[in-house]
């Protein structure tokens, strides 16, 4: 059946939606299904961005076109980014948080993404065209020891490194140590959200954190390191010279005070 031009699925389905996500009868599963009709695209702030990818459940899809999608990371980003510094961001994901960073960085192209699941790379690839954004992308698992490592997936945005998930691929190794020997950054912001592996990267690599690193944004994670040892990282990081200065939920932003002006 050929559908006349302003009644194809694509159509209704982006005019339906906005008006259903304002509603008292909001379902999320059927917004984002509306998504999925409309095409499998979300616009919000000027940027657009691809959720074509299996992975993405249909109640995600409507987390993200109703906003309510890295929300702690975006207020952090905003407030504490250094715009003139070059950017490291470990667990980049489909991009969605990368796009804003790049539009606000003075220089773009000093903008390494580093994401692990080999799932998401090309949806990040995407999103990174959709919206003519220039950062460089690793598909790569922050780990400490072999060039590779074993990633478990247990859905889009949850994959770590010595976890357990439904899927589990071979994925290569990096370290901030070598990102930073890679790119030639001096000093940079340092944006984590890696599933826990935030912990290991404050226990391997505290001296080049303090020494590199001008402000960091991560998140804590408690439930996949466990309490104690989140408490124990956010000390660690104040024992490195870092000062917070930021909170939304489980998110923290802090600033080297050695290397602050």
């Amino acid at each position: 059946m050929l559908w006349p031009r302003k009644l194809r699925p694509s159509s209704w389905a982006a005019a339906l939606a906005p008006r259903l996500a304002h509603s008292p009868l909001a379902n999320p599963w059927l917004i984002g299904r509306l998504v999925e009709l409309g095409g499998n695209r979300v616009t919000t702030d000027g940027l657009t961005f691809s959720l074509d990818n299996p992975r993405i459940t249909t109640r995600d899809k409507s987390m993200v076109y109703l906003g309510r999608h890295e929300v702690p990371e975006l207020a952090l980003v905003h407030a504490h980014l250094v715009a003139d510094l070059p950017v490291i961001e470990l667990g980049g994901g489909i991009g969605f948080v990368s796009c804003y960073i790049n539009r606000n960085l003075a220089h773009p192209c000093d903008h390494i993404v580093v994401e692990a699941n080999p799932e998401l790379i090309p949806t990040l690839e995407i999103n990174r065209r959709l919206n003519r954004r220039e950062f460089q992308i690793r598909s790569a698992a922050l780990a400490y020891g072999p060039e590779e490592t074993v990633l478990a997936i247990r859905s889009w945005v949850v994959s770590m490194v010595g976890g357990h998930g439904t899927r589990q691929v071979p994925v290569a190794t990096t370290t901030l140590a070598q990102l930073l020997q890679e790119s030639g950054f001096a000093h940079i912001n340092l944006v984590v959200d890696i599933e826990g592996g935030e912990a290991d990267l404050v226990e391997h690599e505290g001296r080049v954190l303090s020494e590199r690193v001008r402000t960091l944004i991560l998140e804590t994670h408690p439930p996949f390191t466990g309490e104690e040892r989140a408490a124990r990282m956010i000390a660690a990081i104040g024992a490195l010279g870092f000062a917070e200065v930021g909170r939304a939920q489980r998110v923290l932003a802090f600033d080297n005070l050695a290397l602050a002006p």
